[in-house]
């Protein structure tokens, strides 16, 4: 896939939702410096902390501005507690960062518009 850092995207099935996001990121989004697929519990993965556990967002995308979209894909049958704290803890990170990350959160499939409104929402280097 393009414009991933690895040689290998790490831990994707070949088909699937997530599948689909993936390819969009990689083929479609404008913007995408490189991107990389957050395996969970893997030493350097990035994660959020949860009142019970981590949070691994599915994808970390860097933008060609410098800025940095996590971005979750989560199906509405997984819908819950846990996914609400989830999203709750990426909106957080997002304010936190001053302008320079945003969080997307994906959960119909094939409706990427979470996607780029996030790249919107992160401000560009200083030139």
């Amino acid at each position: 896939m393009r414009h991933h850092f690895l040689p290998q995207v790490g831990n994707l099935k070949s088909d699937g939702e997530e599948f689909d996001c993936a390819q969009f990121i990689a083929n479609e989004l404008e913007g995408v410096e490189s991107w990389i697929r957050n395996v969970e519990r893997k030493p350097g993965s990035f994660s959020l902390p949860t009142s019970s556990d981590r949070f691994y967002p599915d994808f970390l995308i860097r933008l060609q501005n410098g800025g940095i979209v996590a971005a979750e894909y989560k199906g509405k049958h997984l819908d819950g507690r846990d996914s609400d704290e989830k999203k709750r803890l990426g909106e957080l990170w997002e304010r936190r960062s001053g302008g320079s990350c945003a969080f997307a959160w994906v959960d119909r499939p094939n409706d990427w518009l979470p996607l780029t409104k996030a790249l919107g929402r992160c401000e560009t280097r200083a030139g």
